[in-house]
């Protein structure tokens, strides 16, 4: 890989492909620091079912092998978190890194933050309290049905994630149109190298069930019913990340450990088919070997 001076480098690829690492051997090699790009890995208690890197500091900054990696355990499990609000963070902490004459890396999966950071992000109505609580009341299957009607791409994309479908909901009742018309083409903001991880199919697909045995015989139950027992909801942002809905049918007794093993293996599978189909279709991505 290389870089220019005030370039940032994005690493991206699929979920279990080995991003961070290979952020962390850049940032070692050429002075960088992680920002993390992870929709999941903001949130406060739940590090092993986000797969969080290194150790939390004192001072709320995690370190992974000595490399700084900012913007993770921001945000409590019932506190919502936007995109607009990763681009607006992310570009605070991208100057701060510059100044320090250090590489801001931009390393995750979540691609329309990615994408939003890089090219700009239209306009977007803000979250608006009143409806917000009306479609809070509905059922993620419900959420679905709704935004199905009127923005399908945005909802199959996100079938399995109730915020999500709301925010899509939301901004197509008060905006009149779908996530994807707010998207238009725009120069980029920053000069960047965007690195993309390219992994066999089949490869990836083993180490994510593999991953997700793990997580779950080694503590992502516990971590669950721990956030659980602080007097977050089942319901909260936090938790309706891929595996945690899981988790919570099976502590309700309603799935068995077995089932919940093979159902969180499959929707990540299924998310990381998402993520591959996502970053092929991105211009100025450069693939590179796990």
């Amino acid at each position: 890989m290389k870089n220019t001076v005030n370039t940032i480098i994005v690493i991206s690829g699929p979920t279990a492909s080995g991003k961070t690492q290979k952020a962390v051997e850049f940032c070692k090699k050429k002075n960088g620091e992680i920002i993390s790009c992870d929709s999941r890995q903001v949130y406060k208690y739940l590090n092993i079912g986000t797969n969080k890197g290194g150790v939390l500091l004192q001072n709320g900054l995690r370190e992974i092998d000595k490399i700084p990696q900012y913007l993770t355990d921001i945000m409590d499990p019932d506190q919502t978190y936007s995109v607009a609000d990763f681009v607006e963070a992310a570009d605070l902490k991208i100057l701060e890194i510059l100044n320090n004459n250090k590489i801001p890396v931009i390393t995750g999966g979540t691609g329309l933050y990615i994408k939003a950071l890089l090219y700009g992000l239209d306009n977007m109505p803000k979250a608006d309290k009143i409806l917000r609580k009306t479609l809070k009341a509905y059922s993620q299957e419900e959420l679905y049905n709704k935004l199905l009607k009127l923005d399908p791409d945005t909802a199959q994309k996100n079938k399995n994630n109730s915020q999500r479908l709301l925010r899509g909901l939301e901004v197509n009742i008060l905006s009149g149109k779908t996530l994807k018309e707010h998207f238009k083409h725009k120069s980029p903001k920053y000069v960047f190298k965007h690195y993309s991880i390219s992994i066999d199919k089949e490869i990836l697909y083993n180490k994510i069930d593999e991953r997700c045995e793990y997580m779950i015989k080694n503590g992502m139950i516990e971590e669950t019913q721990k956030v659980l027992e602080m007097g977050f909801k089942r319901d909260c942002p936090a938790l309706s990340g891929i595996g945690y809905r899981l988790i919570i049918e099976y502590l309700e007794n309603k799935i068995s450990k077995n089932d919940l093993i093979a159902k969180f293996s499959k929707d990540t599978r299924h998310y990381a088919k998402r993520q591959r189909t996502w970053f092929k279709s991105q211009p100025d991505v450069e693939f590179i070997c796990s």
